[in-house]
């Protein structure tokens, strides 16, 4: 429910805040709505949108949605899918559950999608690797997820996409996924240790990214707040330019502060805060929407991550 209350809040703080004149202007006819829940129905249309649904809500959702399964996105054709996934006895993601955003009519009460994220279930397990085949975390099996509508990825404690022909006896994981089937079907398995990295070159992640707009643009920046982790390929400490990316102009903000692991220097944590310097420019003295890091390590290999921040009232 805590997106649910950010929205009223948002929409209090909105109203609350228009000048006198303003209150005279015609209502609204739409506003942001938020459901999450579990999905009863799903059905394609002949255009190829869907109506679901979530918890007793019916949800337009027309082509073009952003739509995502936790390990990739979607299209509207394989969320409708009603082919099992595994260890499951539902068809396709009826009776998982749907985290909706998006907008409601005020006059019909009708509410459409504007993006949404679905699951069979939310289910972790955390601890150590109990066995190494069949491979059990606190001695619950794991049966990897081998489906193109929520396939299986492994990462390291950093994020990275890592390979472990063998799992040691006591290593601390973590799994997501949902029980079925008498197994915990895992779409995500993150291991710490020393494993061989999928792609071992430079990399670079953004793991939470925020942006708060602060008003007169002229007088007071507005707020950015990013964080993430790096791998230089060949070690040493990386530098990392945080850019705002505007029609595709891409305009410097600053370098973001750096700390190699104590015992994996190769990798490390990064983080950027930064007020935005004030500006009457009409585009850069708004909150920036779209966020770029660009990793230069010792060795000159680069990396690059892009993000949406979200944005707080």
């Amino acid at each position: 429910m805590k997106p649910f209350v950010l929205l009223l809040s948002l929409l209090a703080v909105l109203l609350t805040s228009l000048p006198v004149h303003a209150q005279v202007l015609p209502a609204p006819t739409t506003i942001p709505g938020y459901t999450e829940g579990p999905i009863s129905s799903i059905t394609l249309q002949p255009d190829g949108s869907l109506i679901m649904t979530v918890i007793g809500v019916t949800v337009k959702v027309p082509v073009g949605t952003p739509v995502s399964s936790p390990t990739r996105s979607l299209t509207l054709r394989q969320l409708a899918l009603r082919t099992r996934l595994p260890g499951r006895t539902q068809p396709g993601f009826i009776g998982g559950t749907a985290l909706i955003n998006g907008v409601v009519d005020v006059a019909t009460g009708s509410f459409t999608a504007t993006d949404m994220v679905v699951e069979p279930a939310e289910n972790v397990l955390i601890g150590v690797v109990t066995q190494a085949s069949p491979l059990r975390v606190l001695n619950s099996e794991l049966a990897l997820i081998a489906d193109a509508r929520i396939p299986f990825s492994m990462v390291n404690q950093f994020g990275f996409e890592i390979t472990a022909p063998t799992i040691p006896v006591g290593t601390t994981a973590a799994a997501n996924g949902y029980y079925a089937g008498a197994k915990f079907q895992t779409f995500l398995l993150e291991l710490t240790g020393n494993f061989p990295l999928t792609n071992p070159n430079s990399q670079i992640n953004i793991m939470r990214a925020q942006s708060r707009e602060r008003t007169p643009n002229a007088a007071r920046g507005d707020e950015v707040d990013m964080r993430g982790f790096y791998h230089a390929r060949n070690g040493g400490v990386p530098t990392i330019q945080i850019f705002r990316v505007d029609g595709g102009v891409a305009t410097l903000l600053g370098n973001a502060t750096t700390i190699p692991d104590t015992d994996l220097p190769n990798f490390g944590v990064w983080n950027f805060r930064i007020d935005t310097p004030t500006t009457a420019d009409p585009v850069l003295g708004t909150l920036p929407v779209r966020l770029r890091a660009v990793l230069v390590a010792p060795d000159l290999s680069r990396a690059v991550a892009s993000i949406d921040p979200d944005l707080r009232p």
